[in-house]
């Protein structure tokens, strides 16, 4: 039977007769294509938001990375570094701080920065330099502005992509 002429009743079947890690595997299989959908969405939005780069996309484009859940929970989509961390040299998108923790300033530019000064003295000792004002970045929100769209991307592909998902690991094993 095509599996795409299935009813309810063939489906349920199907669905009991694999294992939960088949299950599982089929699942975070069409999470992934979907996250694949809604990094094009982010991605446009970055290029989109008027954010000067200097160069080409590609860098910037590396910054908004998906997270698939081990668990099969769902996916999620951000700019923000792994830990606050990110191991990697020679990446222009990437800003070294004292410590040597490399930052991906998109970060950044979608939240924004507040508006700092350094100090030029303090109690126990005397700068050498004095303070200056280190300015502040506007928030682009690119992420947040695609947000709406990837919500409704990921409604209307993820039972299609399910679908897709389960026929493939169904053929793989034998059961179609």
């Amino acid at each position: 039977m095509d599996p795409g002429e299935y009813t309810g009743k063939e489906w349920t079947q199907l669905i009991k007769e694999m294992t939960p890690k088949q299950l599982r595997s089929s699942l975070k299989r069409a999470y992934r294509a979907e996250a694949k959908q809604a990094l094009v969405i982010a991605r446009r939005h970055l290029h989109s938001s008027g954010l000067d780069v200097q160069g080409n996309y590609a860098d910037w484009d590396k910054g908004i990375r998906s997270h698939i859940y081990s668990r099969g929970g769902g996916f999620l989509l951000t700019v923000k570094a792994r830990g606050a961390t990110r191991k990697g040299t020679g990446e222009k998108s990437m800003h070294v701080n004292r410590r040597g923790i490399k930052k991906p300033v998109l970060m950044w530019a979608e939240e924004g920065t507040k508006y700092r000064k350094t100090k030029s003295k303090t109690k126990f000792f005397v700068r050498k330099r004095k303070g200056h004002v280190t300015g502040r970045m506007k928030a682009y929100g690119f992420m947040e502005k695609a947000a709406p769209e990837m919500f409704r991307s990921v409604e209307e592909g993820l039972s299609r992509e399910l679908g897709i998902a389960v026929e493939k690991v169904a053929r793989k094993c034998g059961f179609i």
